[in-house]
């Protein structure tokens, strides 16, 4: 069975914020979209248009997950916003991979290649999703708009088709938690030496350490051993 695609709009981080204080104010799911449709409306025209970027919003900050890992992840990045936690592009970038199998692969693919190189093109990542997906329409379209979306919420850079990667420097403790908690959700393998939790792909833009007080003794990180040293079990 094909991957469903489902990311078919480009989402600015002023709406992604958006969605995040009308959650912490409490409000109602019904009364969360009308505000959204309201908010959105101000910049595009199109009700359809508005109706899939208002449930991408609502797939990532109100609608339930099915995983409950996730939902866990989600409430304790609420709680930190909420907290004056202020590393809103990095909380908003782990719903993205919680929801949609298409933003981790792209990410992932994006991340490697950070690791040899400084830029790459559209044409590139369309080539090895395609390898991965099968070629297309809907694909191609989510291509498209999962980069207008990297650019808006400042992840990436384009000049003359190529994209260059802006990095982010994570210090807090609790968002370094919610990364390697949705890192570990994602199930991408069955365990991780705590020193390759601050080198995962999907994770490109944040650059961040893990040491090993934030692992060991922490119930919300499940130990393993795996040839003679410790491992995070995801």
């Amino acid at each position: 069975m094909a991957k469903m695609v489902g990311l078919s709009r480009a989402i600015k981080i002023e709406w992604l914020n958006k969605v995040i204080s009308l959650v912490s104010e409490g409000m109602a799911p019904e009364n969360i979209k009308e505000a959204l449709n309201d908010y959105i409306g101000f910049e595009i025209s199109s009700h359809d248009n508005i109706r899939k970027s208002r449930d991408i919003l609502m797939n990532l900050w109100v609608y339930p997950f099915e995983d409950e890992k996730a939902s866990i992840i989600r409430k304790q990045a609420l709680e930190a916003i909420k907290n004056g936690n202020d590393d809103k592009l990095a909380m908003h970038w782990c719903m993205l991979l919680l929801y949609y199998p298409v933003f981790v692969d792209v990410t992932g693919m994006i991340g490697k290649l950070s690791s040899m190189q400084d830029s790459f093109s559209l044409a590139w990542l369309k080539d090895k999703m395609f390898e991965e997906w099968g070629e297309r329409t809907t694909l191609l379209h989510s291509l498209d708009k999962i980069m207008q979306t990297l650019r808006q919420i400042g992840a990436v850079e384009s000049k003359n088709g190529v994209y260059t990667i802006n990095h982010y420097e994570i210090k807090d403790a609790t968002t370094k938690k919610i990364l390697l908690k949705t890192i570990l959700a994602l199930k991408m393998q069955a365990y991780y030496e705590p020193s390759e939790l601050a080198k995962v792909s999907q994770m490109f833009p944040f650059e961040y350490t893990v040491d090993s007080e934030m692992i060991f003794g922490n119930q919300d990180f499940e130990m393993g051993n795996f040839g003679g040293s410790p491992v995070v079990v995801g």
